[in-house]
């Protein structure tokens, strides 16, 4: 008797644990596996211990270096940055970190470039050859170099960025969905008949006027963020060709100065909450104008979708936070060269309207002795600084997100001079319409050096 009860207990305590752990589960949210987008688990090799709390503040580098978060180890998905192995297993290639000097960077013909790797072929050759900076943020050294690079007003990559590394894990299919279900989180999917999506805004009366039979590139469609994935996802399994039919899926939040409540940030959208290093309360690395700060955008891009070429104005970060995207870049002085359109009325205006992937266009515009440009492969979990005026043109390699923030010219103006003179006086705000301080030297005049024997860039 006392057997039967004995055994009768530890059924109900089985029983009682079983119903509690069920229950835990239930109101639990789902562990983040890994950050493919995919809740499947995690087959690779044992990762860093992840940290107990919250990544730190973005200046308090002695403990951000203690806590920072693990670059991931995906074997399966050798374009992603690996834990301990940059180069992922020599697939790319990096310049050592030094200190930036007048050399930096080196340019190489727009033509030779478009011409080694057409951006309508989404297969990148092996090994990259990367010739931008690329520094690691968490450590200290090398952010302090990457600090003088980006007050020099050149372009270059980081890393290792905490917060970065949080929302690669947690910006999973099954969280984004979740978020994008919300009520309030507005964002628009846009379709093109091919791989190419050109910039348009709708027009004013006066653009109507100067352009009455101008018709809209793109279309924008109606789409649940769920529907727009599996879209995304099939066209990385269908391997999707560029002249099939592409989607592109865009979202914003507001700028800062619309957040900031005295000295705190009310961050209520999902993007601001994750990526609180673009919506800091002061000025910090990524963020160095908060009054003049355009808030965060996202572009949620799939296999192949090409952003064309276009410049902005202000201090731009680019963060990859799923994927990859391949960004040919090219300074101010290129302007004159890549045909942007220079009415401001026009709906696609400081876009260019050469199709820098049809063979004949980029020969024909892109002689050696104009344009020089870089060729680099933002991969998931680096940002890219993209200086003010800077013309760049973006290919997506498979689907991905990517998200940036911008945040005024710089203190000296730099590039504004250079697209005055090619866009008319229509290339910049009319803030900056005014006469500059003459200056010793302008970035993107001698200092730029083309390589291949190509001379340099004026």
């Amino acid at each position: 008797m006392t057997c039967i009860k004995y055994s009768a207990a530890l059924a109900a305590v089985a029983c009682t644990t079983y119903l509690g752990i069920l229950v835990g589960r239930q109101h639990r949210r789902p562990a983040i596996h890994h950050h493919g987008g995919h809740d499947a688990p995690h087959h690779g090799p044992p990762r860093p211990p992840r940290p107990s709390k919250r990544a730190v503040g973005d200046d308090d580098l002695d403990a951000a270096a203690a806590e920072r978060h693990h670059i991931h180890a995906e074997p399966h998905s050798p374009e992603l940055i690996q834990f301990g192995d940059w180069s992922a297993k020599g697939r790319f290639t990096k310049p050592p970190a030094k200190p930036y000097d007048s050399s930096y960077p080196q340019l190489t013909n727009l033509w030779e470039i478009v011409q080694r790797w057409n951006p309508d072929n989404v297969t990148m050759p092996v090994p990259f050859k990367e010739t931008l900076a690329v520094l690691n943020y968490s450590d200290p050294h090398e952010r302090s170099l990457a600090e003088a690079y980006r007050n020099a007003e050149v372009p270059f990559k980081i890393y290792d960025v905490p917060d970065v590394e949080y929302a690669r894990d947690a910006w999973t299919d099954v969280y984004l969905t979740e978020q994008f279900d919300r009520k309030g989180n507005q964002f628009k999917v846009e379709e093109s008949e091919n791989n190419h999506f050109m910039y348009w805004r709708s027009p004013s009366a006066s653009g109507r006027r100067a352009y009455p039979d101008w018709a809209p590139p793109t279309d924008i469609v109606h789409s649940t963020f769920a529907d727009w994935l599996a879209f995304a996802r099939g066209a990385d399994d269908r391997e999707l060709g560029p002249e099939a039919q592409h989607r592109y899926l865009m979202m914003g939040t507001p700028p800062l100065s619309a957040l900031l409540r005295g000295s705190s940030v009310r961050r209520s959208h999902f993007v601001t909450k994750d990526l609180p290093c673009f919506t800091p309360g002061t000025e910090n690395f990524f963020v160095t104008d908060i009054r003049k700060n355009k808030g965060i955008q996202c572009r949620f891009g799939m296999r192949g979708v090409i952003a064309e070429a276009h410049y902005d104005g202000g201090r731009n970060m680019v963060a990859m936070l799923r994927g990859a995207k391949r960004y040919i870049l090219t300074p101010p002085t290129s302007c004159a060269h890549l045909n942007l359109i220079r009415d401001r009325k026009h709906p696609s205006f400081r876009h260019s309207e050469i199709d820098w992937s049809h063979e004949h266009q980029a020969r024909s515009a892109f002689s050696p002795e104009t344009a020089g440009a870089i060729d680099t492969v933002l991969r998931e979990g680096e940002i890219l600084y993209i200086p003010s005026y800077w013309i760049h043109y973006i290919t997506s390699l498979k689907y991905s997100i990517q998200c940036n923030t911008r945040s005024g010219s710089p203190p000296n103006h730099d590039g504004e001079a250079d697209i005055g003179r090619c866009m008319g006086g229509e290339g910049m705000p009319t803030a900056a319409k005014r006469p500059l301080k003459k200056k010793k030297k302008l970035r993107g005049a001698p200092g730029f050096h083309m390589t291949s024997g190509v001379i340099k860039d004026h």
